[in-house]
């Protein structure tokens, strides 16, 4: 549940600030028709983030880093074009700005739909993860998940819906756009220290540029800074967001409108009572969703021990591990040290309701070598929080370890030594 929380909260908070701080900086530069251009941008990243999750769902073959990098590049040309068309826009007579204004709705919604489509399809995937390993769909583990998946979800939403109302509360478009261009800026930033990661690491697909570290010592800093500091990018973000229900606050603790009779005072302190709880309400959801960020965070990610190895036998070429030390149907894990002093670890659990076993590396495609380790009778991915399905390991796929052939003989599980000597990369 924890986990599923912090993720979308990560995954989130800041794109709905960026996109709900668009959506009104449009409708008030350019009224109905800022409003029309900014819901077909995010009706159309909702649709396509749907369509790339049910891919996701469904393949493991696409290629996620390169439509990501896709992804960078795009966000990042449409916040300068942005920034540039929003600003001629600004300070332009409406009839001399019909070039801009098409431009300025163009980039937004590009930015719009951009920004959805790189965060809302792991979100909307999240749902296919929540492995309820022999338990069933209808099990508490499931509904626990998609209970913290459903309140961050929430929280999201109500932070988006309030801080919209507080924009149209205050009026102001230098404060909205002194809020606006602070966060793109500061995402402008992340964007592009993500891009030099990905020109640093140079995969096969990526032909351009020739970007070593060598002829720029600093772009390996700049990048490593920004994969390192994902949260401090997330609050810069929000936090120019803040300034926003911060002034509406302010401004609202007096009447500053002028009025004729009692009545009509009445009616503006209520207005401004209003405001305040509008502000306090988005300041108190900033402050969940930084909690969830730091706290709840790393509650979550504790250190989970991993259970230490236990004994087997070596024969010759051969690894024996006695069966009646594999009855109980609870996980065991197994460690062979290398002459290079690397090692190896592999797991073993008899699978419910069956004589065969699961047998795997302590390891897997997806997370590493993070490890997995038994909880309430699932084995769970130490990394991700995956429940295995135990039926499933001992085959390829998703997270499940990797596979390592056994054989049963003489009372015995017999695991070739070659076997997890030519598995040592996986471990170094």
């Amino acid at each position: 549940m924890l986990n599923y929380i912090v993720k979308v909260t990560e995954d989130l908070s800041a794109t709905v600030v960026m996109v709900v701080m668009i959506y009104a900086f449009m409708e008030m530069l350019f009224r109905g028709r800022g409003k029309r251009s900014q819901k077909i941008a995010i009706a159309a990243g909702i649709l396509a983030s749907a369509v790339m999750a049910f891919v996701k769902n469904r393949t493991s073959k696409i290629a996620t880093n390169q439509w990501n990098l896709y992804i960078f590049y795009v966000a990042l040309i449409a916040t300068l074009a942005f920034f540039v068309f929003a600003l001629i826009c600004l300070n332009s007579r409406r009839e001399q700005m019909s070039f801009a204004e098409g431009m300025t709705h163009l980039s937004a919604a590009v930015l719009s739909a951009d920004l959805i489509f790189y965060e809302a399809p792991d979100v909307m995937a999240y749902p296919f993860l929540f492995d309820i390993g022999k338990e069933g769909v209808i099990s508490v583990r499931f509904l626990v998940r998609l209970i913290g998946w459903l309140l961050a979800l929430v929280l999201v939403y109500v932070l988006g819906l309030l801080l919209y109302k507080a924009i149209i509360a205050l009026n102001s478009a230098g404060i909205l756009t002194l809020s606006l261009f602070l966060a793109l800026l500061a995402n402008a930033v992340r964007l592009f220290g993500l891009i030099l990661g990905k020109w640093i690491v140079k995969p096969k697909w990526l032909t351009w540029p020739d970007f070593s570290s060598k002829d720029h010592p600093w772009a390996f800093p700049v990048a490593m800074f920004v994969s390192n500091h994902t949260l401090l990018f997330i609050i810069l973000i929000c936090a120019s967001a803040m300034i926003i229900p911060l002034v509406l606050f302010a401004r609202s603790l007096r009447i500053t409108e002028p009025y004729d009779n009692p009545a009509q005072r009445r009616k503006l302190l209520a207005k401004n009572r209003r405001q305040r709880r509008w502000s306090a309400a988005i300041l108190v959801c900033m402050a969940i969703a930084v909690v969830n960020l730091t706290a709840v965070k790393a509650y979550d990610n504790r250190v989970v021990e991993l259970s230490p190895p236990e004994e087997y036998t070596v024969e010759g070429d051969k690894i024996l591990i006695p069966l009646e030390n594999l009855e109980d149907g609870h996980l065991h894990r197994y460690e062979y040290t290398t002459k290079d002093k690397v090692d190896v670890r592999w797991i073993v659990i008899r699978k419910p309701g069956a004589s065969s076993y699961g047998v795997g590396l302590d390891a897997c495609n997806v997370c590493g070598i993070a490890g997995y380790f038994e909880r309430s009778g699932q084995v769970v991915c130490k990394r991700c929080d995956v429940v295995m399905n135990i039926n499933t390991i001992g085959f390829k796929g998703g997270c499940n370890p990797i596979p390592l052939a056994y054989k049963v003989d003489g009372g015995n599980m017999i695991i070739e030594l070659s076997d997890v000597l030519d598995v040592e990369d996986e471990f170094k």
